[in-house]
């Protein structure tokens, strides 16, 4: 098992700040300038769009101070990773499910409100439930855990230490979801994934593990539906 560092981390709140903010401009420039041009454009498109825009920007604030290996991709022991992954996966889907059932029992919560929810719900064959899994399945988990565990789990730890840097980026990480009724839920399962990392020092397990998670319940959505 590696060892989780924020000694050697060169980033600051700054640069988490500064990533969050210029992607919600670029988002909004891009909406209200671009998308309005392509009236046929697909909604895929547009969550590819996001995720480029939140990569992009991260990479971009990580590398001009550091390297991906700072920031936790790791490849060794790969075999190792994948497991902790997949088992980090069964513990969080369990919070995930668990949360779900508990807020629509105490809130009626609307379980499709998530876009890529409604897309798997609405798939009618397995080619149309691709681009879903694909978004949710690989884009999402890697640009998340990259920026919300790799820079900003990091950067609030060193500043705050591991516990309220655990629960900083937990909050961070909902709040940044705009989640409404779900925040709790999302907030957990964020607090789950920096614990991943935490306790594995690399980030591929969080991205195997949350990968796991958003990909089941899609089909489970799918197959439901």
């Amino acid at each position: 098992m590696m060892k989780f560092e924020t000694t050697n981390h060169p980033w600051s709140v700054s640069d988490v700040l500064w990533v969050f903010l210029l992607r919600l401009a670029l988002v909004y420039l891009i909406g209200k300038g671009l998308l309005p041009l392509l009236p046929g454009i697909s909604p895929r498109f547009v969550e590819v769009m996001d995720r480029a825009i939140l990569l992009g920007l991260t990479l971009f604030f990580v590398l001009r101070k550091g390297n991906l290996h700072e920031l936790g991709l790791r490849f060794d022991q790969f075999g190792r990773q994948i497991l902790y992954g997949v088992l980090g996966g069964g513990f969080l889907f369990i919070i995930a499910e668990g949360s779900q059932r508990a807020l629509v029992w105490l809130l009626a919560a609307d379980v499709g409100s998530n876009p890529l929810v409604k897309a798997a719900a609405v798939a009618n064959t397995p080619t149309a439930l691709v681009w879903p899994l694909l978004i949710g399945g690989v884009l999402v988990p890697v640009t998340e855990e990259l920026y919300y565990r790799g820079l900003a789990f990091t950067v609030f730890s060193r500043k705050w230490g591991l516990i309220m840097g655990l629960l900083a980026s937990a909050v961070f990480f909902s709040l940044a979801h705009f989640s409404g009724v779900w925040f709790i839920q999302i907030a957990a399962v964020g607090g789950g994934l920096a614990m991943i990392y935490y306790l594995t020092g690399s980030l591929i397990p969080g991205m195997i593990a949350h990968g796991l998670v958003n990909s089941s319940r899609l089909l489970m959505v799918y197959w439901g539906s």
